[in-house]
């Protein structure tokens, strides 16, 4: 946030709300259709909101399998999103006083939610929308370079600011479950309706972004008191939103069978009202000036009552610039009018291009549009840059592998046949018992996951470029081999006594305190070694199969994931909140999990008989009560095990980002999903 002396503030230290934007033209958008009470505005540098609408429109197509190729040839909206030459893009709009640098991020961000908008509409309404940040379904190479999307969007956000960019997923998220369950609701009125529609279209999530751009945000105090007047804003839009854009559902209700509903006020009208869609758009169009009447109401009383702040008068000027904007941008913009493309130029010279540039558009971080040299020379009268103009530097080509796929030891008809017989054996042995056997993985399988596994594998496909056949084989391994360690544990800790082990389980304990504390080196603890044992044996099958960077040696960086996921883990375990509600209480120390706090705690004399001695005692009851659990935590707590795991932890962050930097400049590809693996995992 600035300061009172920085750029953007009055003399008298009060935010400047007018610093970055100009007026929009009136002739551009004041007609008939204009009901709106509100003046627009746009951003002065509006080229960089259009220059991060084209990279991100580029970086789809890269991402983008075949039946997504054809989907984005039929649909001219595909090839628009935030694009309006008519009035400026739809962030520059509403975004209009916007920090130069994250204009083209959020007007990425922005264009990617209308692409993906247009894209889930047409799949199975069950799977609703893909999430931010977090894990995909497990698909195919399409599936790792949609990722790879993401994730640069989701770290490139976080970069800048964690904790408003946290709140955008979080807000993402939210916008996602309602986008499903919206469509199976049966409303009966308008105020049942808007407050699911004003979620599904995304509006809390957008106006979160468009602060992010700002650098700004309210307090909770804040939001509260201004709570009635940003809902009636909001759902003032929503309505303009169905009423500009139903033409376009429509079209794509009947292109559907014309079946379901369509999300829209104006059919809502029509089956309560008993009327056509002409005349349930002129009753959506009274009702829209009346929202907007409520609005301006709200916000008069709220400054009848005095309760106006800095914050809060810049927070209604926000809402005002955002009413106007995107007002006009949904007025004009072809993705809501019927009819041919209206932008075959543009699309046909950011594709020739991307064609005629070498190189991989995904590579390319967003924040880059901000550069001197990417600022286009600006024609025309308008005084901001429109998108006839955009000299976007979101270039790609095609993907390719860049080489042709190696031959697969398993491919040969040899080892086919002999792995044919050996299936048909176990099947003959454990047909009539499978279920019973399998039921502890699918239990597993049923656990709530971090998905940090398969982010990894999509992680490395993006340097070994793996065929999709041995990508799946191999998912399923690592899945096994988690399985299994898991299970082989859980045998071993519930058999010791009809398993005794050579040693009594106090002297084992002793011995393991004994030799660690010679050393708090986390790099020489084998207790590092199975969880970065998976991810090594990870790399090399990955490795085995690559199409590409077949020399390229990622054993020592998964081995440091390894230990840093584990690390972490063990610190988190005892310390996170989440973990608590997600496991239960100190879940490591109830199971007498060997973690590194406890190692620490170990090696201190004062408390390690006490702590061998209770864990003895959970060995024996194999069960541990909160209390004791407590009692153990406060000891590693005084020995200084979680700081001492904390400080381990902060680190290996840097270790792992540095390894990874070092294999992006030796491969030449920026590997944003594993990136992100590290940002999901940081602590602060």
């Amino acid at each position: 946030m600035t300061n009172a002396c920085s750029p953007g503030r009055d003399l008298d230290g009060r935010r400047r709300l007018t610093q970055r934007s100009v007026p929009l033209p009136e002739h551009l958008y004041r007609g008939d259709e204009y009901f709106c009470k509100f003046d627009a505005r746009i951003h002065k540098d509006a080229y960089l909101a259009d220059q991060g609408s084209w990279q991100c429109q580029l970086d789809f197509l890269n991402a983008s399998g075949p039946a997504d190729s054809e989907r984005n040839e039929a649909h001219k909206s595909y090839a628009v999103g935030c694009i309006n030459p008519m009035v400026g893009n739809f962030t520059a709009l509403c975004a209009c006083e916007a920090l130069p640098e994250r204009l083209a991020l959020t007007t990425y961000m922005v264009e990617y939610a209308y692409i993906h908008d247009d894209a889930t509409r047409n799949e199975s309404r069950a799977r609703g929308r893909l999430k931010l940040g977090g894990g995909l379904e497990i698909g195919t190479k399409s599936h790792v370079k949609r990722r790879q999307l993401q994730a640069k969007m989701v770290v490139e956000l976080l970069n800048i600011d964690k904790k408003q960019g946290h709140e955008c997923l979080r807000l993402w998220k939210e916008m996602s479950d309602v986008f499903v369950q919206i469509r199976d609701l049966d409303f009966k009125t308008l105020d049942d309706y808007l407050p699911f529609r004003v979620v599904d279209a995304g509006c809390p999530w957008t106006m979160s972004l468009l602060c992010f751009s700002m650098d700004f945000a309210l307090t909770k105090e804040e939001v509260s008191m201004t709570s009635t007047i940003t809902n009636a804003a909001y759902n003032a839009w929503v309505l303009v939103n169905d009423y500009f854009s139903w033409e376009k559902e429509l079209q794509n209700f009947k292109a559907n069978g014309s079946k379901g509903e369509i999300v829209s006020a104006i059919f809502l009208f029509m089956k309560w009202y008993s009327v056509d869609a002409k005349e349930g758009k002129r009753l959506l169009r009274a009702e829209i000036q009346a929202r907007e009447q409520q609005y301006c109401w709200a916000k008069e009383d709220f400054l009848a009552r005095g309760n106006l702040t800095e914050n809060t008068r810049y927070w209604l000027d926000l809402l005002d610039y955002v009413t106007a904007g995107n007002f006009a941008w949904s007025m004009t913009t072809a993705r809501y009018l019927k009819g041919e493309d209206s932008y075959p130029g543009l699309r046909a010279r950011h594709r020739n291009k991307a064609d005629a540039v070498n190189g991989d558009s995904l590579n390319e971080p967003i924040s880059r549009n901000f550069t001197d040299d990417a600022k286009p020379q600006i024609n025309g009268t308008n005084g901001y840059h429109n998108g006839e103009e955009s000299n976007s530097n979101g270039q790609a080509t095609t993907w390719s592998n860049g080489a042709s796929k190696s031959q697969s030891p398993c491919s040969s008809h040899e080892s086919k046949r002999n792995a044919g017989t050996c299936l048909d054996a176990s099947s003959l042995l454990l047909s009539a018992h499978e279920d019973t056997v399998m039921e502890p993985c699918k239990y597993i399988e049923s656990l709530p996951s971090k998905g940090v596994r398969n982010s990894v594998i999509d992680a490395l496909e993006v340097w070994y470029q793996v065929p999709d056949k041995s990508l799946a084989t191999i998912r399923r391994i690592v899945t096994s081999l988690h399985d299994c360690s898991l299970m082989a544990w859980t045998f071993i800790g519930n058999t010791t006594r009809l398993f005794p082990p050579k040693k009594s389980t106090l002297q084992w304990w002793m011995a393991v305190s004994k030799n660690l504390s010679a050393s708090t080196d986390i790099h020489a603890d084998d207790y590092y070694k199975e969880t970065g044992g998976l991810f090594m044996v990870l790399a090399d099958l990955m490795r085995s199969e690559a199409t590409i960077n077949k020399d390229l040696d990622l054993c020592e960086l998964m081995q440091l994931v390894g230990r840093f996921f584990q690390a972490r883990d063990d610190y988190q375990n005892l310390e996170a909140a989440e973990y608590n509600k997600l496991k239960g209480f100190a879940e490591d120390i109830g199971e007498g999990k060997i973690s590194l706090p406890m190692i620490r705690a170990l090696q201190s004399k004062p408390h390690r008989g006490r702590l061998l001695s209770i864990l003895e005692q959970r060995k024996i009851s194999k069960c541990m009560p909160d209390e004791m659990r407590k009692l153990v935590l406060d000891d590693i707590r005084v020995t200084g095990g979680l700081q001492h795991t904390r400080d381990i932890v902060m680190q290996m962050q840097e270790v792992v980002e540095d390894k990874v930097t070092e294999f992006e400049k030796k491969t030449g590809k920026q590997n944003w999903i594993l990136r992100l693996v590290q940002k999901r995992l940081e602590i602060e």
